[in-house]
């Protein structure tokens, strides 16, 4: 079984598959895809008429990713079968990650136990109303709206669509965000700058929509965004000068207000744990959290092979 590297031509495959699958989670996107295919070294095949999808990140144990497209419990069991061979056969151990709760039936009877089944809440993604983002209605979003209000009363500033004449501007502004992080971006690193920058040259490709703020003159903070499914849209990106107050809630605000105003629901992906981030997106009261699993296989009765074959 040969699984192929993701390149920009491998988005009309992805897009299919994906069009078939209820996509729930902000990873299952040719844009995420593309654009960490290089830390997270992603693989794919078609298997049983599923887009199956395997990973050997720099960092921690390669896994398998929930299969996409149109799936059922026949087409699931042959792709699980597969993906599971390929994984013991190079001396591996077979790990699905990013399962949603509701996927979570499928791998029933092929774990060891409850305890295999791992709740992955750093990587749960957000879920909030799009009329509670764009409006910022109520007590509980004053502060967002004083922050808005401030902002506005100290500086004049402009609304601008993403197109490309303005990607040099977005790659400034994604410099000097990760100069003020200190992000080195080595070999190996989980490098926010490396994905963001692929989705910045590849913008029209890949079919997102994005806006800047120009504050005071000068451009000082850019988003990038898509829709996830039919009544979600999903932001991949959101970088602003964090010395100008209240710039990041005016860009989240007006993002949603103007581009995204027909959905339901706003998927802002996750905190990854990062305490500060997690306080800042619990601070816009998300309806829900996507809640995410890791799936560990039972596979102790698989005859190993001795030597790895595992060559990427």
């Amino acid at each position: 079984m040969e699984f192929a590297e993701i390149t920009i031509d491998s988005k009309t495959v992805f897009d299919n598959y994906i069009r078939q699958h209820n996509v729930q989670i902000s990873e299952l996107t040719f844009t995420n895809f593309f654009a960490w295919r290089y830390y997270y070294k992603f693989r794919y095949a078609v298997i049983a008429d599923l887009l199956c999808v395997v990973s050997f990140p720099y960092m921690g144990e390669p896994f398998a990713m929930m299969p996409i497209g149109n799936i059922n419990e026949e087409k699931f069991a042959e792709a699980f079968s597969k993906i599971k061979r390929y994984f013991t056969k190079n001396g591996l151990r077979p790990l699905f990650k990013k399962i949603t709760r509701d996927e979570l039936a499928f791998f029933k009877g092929r774990t060891a136990s409850e305890e295999s089944v791992v709740f992955d809440r750093d990587n749960s993604d957000y879920l909030y109303n799009t009329a509670d983002l764009a409006n910022l209605r109520g007590k509980k979003y004053d502060g967002k709206r004083n922050h808005i209000n401030k902002f506005k009363r100290l500086h004049t500033y402009e609304y601008v669509a993403l197109d490309c004449s303005l990607l040099d501007e977005c790659v400034r502004i994604m410099e000097q965000w990760c100069r003020a992080k200190n992000c080195s971006c080595r070999s190996g690193d989980y490098c926010e700058r490396i994905a963001n920058m692929e989705i910045l040259r590849n913008f029209e490709i890949l079919g997102c929509k994005g806006a800047l703020i120009k504050t005071d003159g000068s451009f000082e903070a850019f988003t990038v965004g898509e829709m996830l499914n039919k009544d979600t849209a999903v932001i991949h990106i959101e970088k602003a000068n964090s010395a100008i107050d209240g710039l990041y809630t005016f860009i989240n605000q007006q993002f949603v207000l103007r581009e995204w105003s027909e959905t339901a629901y706003i998927n802002r992906e996750q905190d990854l744990g990062e305490e500060g981030l997690r306080k800042a997106k619990l601070s816009y009261h998300p309806v829900r959290l996507i809640e995410k699993f890791t799936v560990y296989i039972d596979y102790r009765s698989e005859t190993r092979s001795k030597s790895c074959r595992y060559i990427f």
